[in-house]
């Protein structure tokens, strides 16, 4: 039933301890908790800080953005384990480490508390004498520390946020100051003991009311569900005369897929069989046109033409020879004359005689010269002449070669067109035509490749379909009687758009029948689903009102615990900061009014009819009184965060005098904007723009 005050397990949690902490102990006063240093790395724009608190009163003083508000969260975030977002929100982004170090004292021992958020997480606690490295027994001691274990009750508890001191300058600030005690002695921050009964109170109303309709709502369903008595079975009906139809259509539809594919079997048999006549009909006529000697008959013509050439250019040739030859005779002679000549007039060799005698005859000397001369030049004729004879020996040869060997082939082309010896070239050229026309014709615009491929293409169809005739149809393979197919195929198909008519009309009932059983379905889901949750709504009705009445008597026993408590702790401060000027302070149980005897008046004087002043030392009274009482004495610092912002001079000074009083056994930190403070205690200085390592 605590589910009802929040969450379940937190709540058990928190209750628990509430129960715990309000044992009615002894004030112990002299016990508390006490924080010595703080050190940041990588803390939001904190590059490195240190901060070392004293015993007292410390005054952390700043400007905004100066890191006031990290150096809070930074200690709540040591106390108590931050959560993912808590922790990503303090990590500074560009930071090689990020980690927060605590060192608190007990009254015994010195603790140090490091908390790593990059890199890793990890938690740490040590003193002198032990090492903790596991987080939830880490959190376990620092709960044992401080008392608290959840992070919102402690800062409810022990620390007075900015405007928080405001609310006693309000016309209602009584009741705020009894919100405050109620809601912190509920153990669950978010929600009071009274809140809660109320929560539970407005739910058992509203179940009744729940059920008054879901029972209404109920007998309305049964007689809908009447009006609809028979439809599943009619609907069964229809469904299974449905499946019959739609088994016998796909009955007929297979065997009409079969006749399908029989007759695209037979069609592509037949368009293989065509096109393979095709194709020997064009290779025959290309065997035909390879067969026309049309090349060759051309070829003898050439022959017949070179060889008569030939034998022109022979005859020519032979009678030029001969021609040279006479000639050639005719020079020779001559050059025996000049010889003849020259000897006769060439004087003898030997004898004086002779010699003398030459030197007289110049004529004849002369005579010889010109015949040397002469004869130089019929020899050069008779070399030329011999020359042009054996050229024309080498032209005659070459001549009677190539004769020769086209003669040969001039037979052997005769021999190879013997066939069409008869044939002239045109009359070839004409036949090669008729062939080539009839190619076209078989071709139809195709390459013989294509047709080749078109081949290969249908006979893979062909198999396929036989194939899958087999697989599907065997009975259908060995059938060839096409038109007695085609038959069947048409009153099949007849046949079958009968069935789809009568399986549209199965379905239009089916559909009109859905409507109304989908009607008489969703009636029963809603009338299951309303009993179902009058079930739940009547056992949650009688749980909450058990929840009501435990948490009523355990509320008004928890009070009776805790007035008395809370009165005698509070009592005890707020006597001693006003100096004896007020020694009673009374705290109602029933409603957990906080009253002040005064000694002009008779009777306790509520919270409004107090000065300003007096308002402020209460209310820190009972802040200190709550802090000590839900902490289970554990005393821990009470941290002030711009708490006193709206405070004018006076009630700033009376209230920073009352923090020095309580100073002297609890540690008090305050975070402000304002130096006035400075004069007050410790101090603690941050600039705006804080170097990346400080320590203070």
């Amino acid at each position: 039933f605590i589910s009802y005050c929040g969450d379940e397990e937190a709540d058990r949690k928190k209750s628990s301890r509430r129960l715990w902490n309000v044992d009615c102990r002894p004030l112990k006063g002299e016990s508390s908790m006490k924080f010595c240093t703080l050190e940041m790395k990588g803390i939001r724009h904190f590059t490195h800080r240190k901060i070392d608190f004293t015993e007292g009163l410390n005054i952390i003083c700043g400007p905004n953005e100066s890191g006031k508000s990290t150096i809070l969260d930074s200690l709540l975030a040591s106390l108590i384990t931050p959560s993912h977002e808590e922790l990503e929100s303090m990590k500074q982004w560009d930071a090689p480490r990020s980690e927060i170090t605590l060192t608190y004292q007990t009254d015994s021992r010195t603790y140090t508390v490091n908390r790593i958020f990059y890199p890793g997480r990890k938690d740490l606690l040590q003193d002198e004498e032990l090492i903790i490295e596991n987080p939830r027994k880490i959190q376990d001691m620092l709960e044992d520390h401080t008392g608290f274990s959840d992070r919102t009750l402690f800062e409810n508890s022990a620390v007075v946020r900015q405007n928080e001191m405001q609310i006693l300058q309000e016309s209602d600030s009584r009741v705020k100051v009894r919100e405050k005690v109620r809601t912190l002695l509920s153990g669950v921050p978010e929600r009071s003991t009274d809140e809660a009964l109320d929560v539970l109170e407005t739910e058992i109303a509203q179940a009744k009311e729940g059920l008054k309709t879901s029972d209404e709502r109920i007998d309305a369903i049964e007689k809908e569900l009447a009006e609809y008595k028979g439809i599943a079975e009619e609907y069964d009906a229809l469904q299974t005369r449905l499946a019959v139809y739609e088994g016998d259509l796909a009955r007929d539809q297979s065997i009409l897929t079969g006749y399908d594919i029989l007759l695209s079997y037979r069609q592509a048999e037949k368009e293989y069989s065509n096109l393979k006549t095709i194709m020997e009909s064009v290779e025959n006529c290309e065997g035909y046109m390879r067969k026309l000697p049309i090349r060759e008959k051309e070829l003898a013509e050439e022959l017949q033409q070179d060889l008569e050439t030939l034998s022109v250019q022979q005859d020519k040739l032979i009678e030029e020879k001969r021609i040279t030859r006479e000639t050639l005779t005719t020079e020779k002679a001559a050059l025996t004359e000049i010889d003849d000549e020259l000897e006769a007039v060439t004087p003898e060799k030997g004898g004086i005689l002779n010699t003398i005698a030459s030197l007289f005859r110049g004529s004849s000397r002369s005579k010889q010269e010109e015949l040397a001369s002469k004869r130089v030049e019929v020899s050069q004729n008779v070399g030329r002449l011999e020359d042009t004879l054996a050229q024309y020996d080498e032209r005659i040869a070459e001549l009677r070669k190539k004769f020769q060997e086209k003669g040969e082939r001039l037979e052997r082309t005769i021999e190879y067109c013997k066939d069409f010896q008869d044939w002239t070239v045109e009359m070839m050229e004409e036949k090669k035509q008729t062939y080539e026309d009839q190619l076209d014709q078989l071709l139809d615009g195709k390459t013989k490749e294509e047709l080749s491929q078109n081949i290969t293409t249908m006979r893979k169809k062909a198999d396929e379909l036989r194939a899958q005739l087999i697989k599907t149809h065997p009975d259908l393979r060995d059938r060839h009687d096409i038109e007695r197919i085609a038959i069947e195929k048409e009153k099949l198909a007849e046949i079958i758009t009968e069935w789809k008519e009568k399986i549209a009309g199965l379905k239009a009932q089916l559909e009109l029948l859905s409507s109304k059983k989908r009607k008489q379905e969703l009636l029963m889901e809603e009338r299951e689903t309303l009993t179902e949750e009058r079930e739940n709504r009547a056992f949650i009705m009688k749980a909450d009102g058990i929840a009501h009445d435990v948490i009523t008597l355990t509320y008004q026993e928890l009070k009776g615990k805790f007035a008395p408590e809370l009165e005698h702790r509070a009592e005890s401060i707020f006597t001693r900061i006003t100096g004896g000027k007020y020694t009673s302070i009374k705290v109602r149980e029933d409603d957990l009014e906080v009253l002040v005897e005064i000694p002009e008046k008779r009777e306790p004087v509520p919270v409004d009819v107090l000065s300003q002043g007096t308002k402020d030392q209460l209310y820190l009274s009972l802040r200190i009184a709550l802090s000590e009482l839900l902490s289970g004495d554990k005393n821990p610092p009470l941290l002030f965060d711009e708490a006193f912002y709206t405070f004018d001079e006076e009630r700033l000074t009376q209230a920073l005098n009352i923090l020095q009083e309580l100073a002297h056994t609890t540690q008090v930190i305050v975070f402000t904007h304002d130096d006035s403070y400075t004069a007050y205690g410790n101090t603690i200085l941050l600039k705006k723009s804080i170097p990346e390592e400080e320590s203070t």
